[in-house]
């Protein structure tokens, strides 16, 4: 897995695989034919992978599921994590004292580094 070389609805589906343990599928979007990806909420039931880097909302909800694994977002970093503009440093720290950290746009940036983090917590 290399997560700073992913960005879009790639990051997406990657945070729906390995963040979430969703089964995504990789589809054409009927209505404009571009690349998409769904998976199952019931069988035969396919629904969008949420737009966890572009939405807000959708992004907290991997903030959530990375608490409930024990990571947090480093503080420190809070009135300084502008790098550029539109670019931010995302740190999340462990309980156990792990680090990881990416940067980007913020909600990309947290895609990248909560897949970092589970792939922390696998080795």
């Amino acid at each position: 897995m290399r997560p700073d070389q992913i960005r879009g609805r790639d990051l997406d589906a990657m945070v729906a695989r390995h963040v979430f343990g969703l089964l995504v599928e990789e589809r054409s979007n009927a209505r404009t034919g571009e690349r998409d990806f769904v998976y199952a909420v019931h069988p035969g039931q396919l629904v969008r992978v949420p737009f966890y880097t572009a939405s807000m909302g959708a992004s907290i909800t991997v903030e959530v599921e990375l608490q409930r694994r024990g990571w947090r977002r480093n503080h420190e970093w809070a009135g300084s994590q502008v790098l550029a503009r539109g670019e931010a440093r995302v740190v999340l720290e462990n309980a156990d004292g792990r680090t990881v950290e990416a940067s980007g746009p913020l909600n990309e940036a947290l895609c990248r580094a909560a897949l970092k983090a589970i792939e922390a917590a696998e080795s």
